[in-house]
């Protein structure tokens, strides 16, 4: 009988004998077996224990109504709690309310914005497009960001080294036929990919199986 210790390790044999045949293309799946899937590392690591907050900023209007942005900032905020990133988190909705009240004269930097409702760190993150049909006669739910870490009390980037910030895309992937026929149908796919751009967001900082990842890779 097989003691079961030792069980790992006629099954690591089995699967090096079965790849070594000549023409037998198994080494990825053997890979998956013993390592399980690919990883991706997060973007930056954050301060487990700084008080940090979400900033969804779009400033070329690229999103319609206000409770998308509601949507991203808060599903990164509950993904990055949930996952153990980050302690302490502030609820999205102070710092855009902060950020509407700002006078075109007298527009806050975002550290400014950050310390206004009591932040250590921005997670700052700008809507560059946001679309239902990116191209005529395409139907593919699309979102771009662009992400900036901002240290509050040193009034500055601390990443990425780029001034324009990571670049994000997220899209929902469609079936033919899947195209929204009434308003009530739009509403709910732009909702979805607000609810996806958020968790999108939230990747960039912890590690996460590549099945699980809802980000664009490149």
């Amino acid at each position: 009988m097989i003691n079961h210790i030792h069980k790992p390790l006629v099954l690591l044999a089995a699967l090096a004998a079965v790849a070594s045949i000549p023409g037998c293309n198994l080494v990825a799946p053997v890979a998956y077996a013993i390592h399980g899937p690919e990883k991706i590392n997060p973007q930056y690591t954050l301060e487990e224990h700084a008080t940090t907050v979400v900033f969804v900023d779009d400033p070329s209007s690229k999103i319609a109504q206000r409770r998308l942005r509601y949507a991203m900032a808060d599903t990164a905020t509950d993904q990055l709690l949930e996952k153990r990133v980050l302690t302490d988190m502030l609820e999205p909705r102070g710092i855009i309310a902060a950020a509407t009240k700002d006078s075109h004269s007298q527009r806050m930097s975002i550290s400014e914005l950050g310390e206004s409702v009591g932040a250590d760190f921005v997670i700052y993150a700008v809507v560059t497009d946001f679309s239902l049909s990116p191209e005529s006669g395409s139907y593919i739910p699309r979102a771009s960001l662009r992400v900036k870490l901002i240290d509050v009390s040193k009034g500055r980037r601390v990443w990425p080294e780029s001034e324009f910030g990571h670049p994000v895309e997220i899209q929902i992937p469609q079936l033919p036929g899947q195209t929204p026929q009434t308003s009530a149908d739009q509403l709910g796919i732009e909702q979805q990919l607000a609810v996806r751009a958020g968790l999108g967001l939230s990747q960039l900082f912890y590690r996460h199986e590549i099945t699980e990842t809802v980000l664009n890779r490149r």
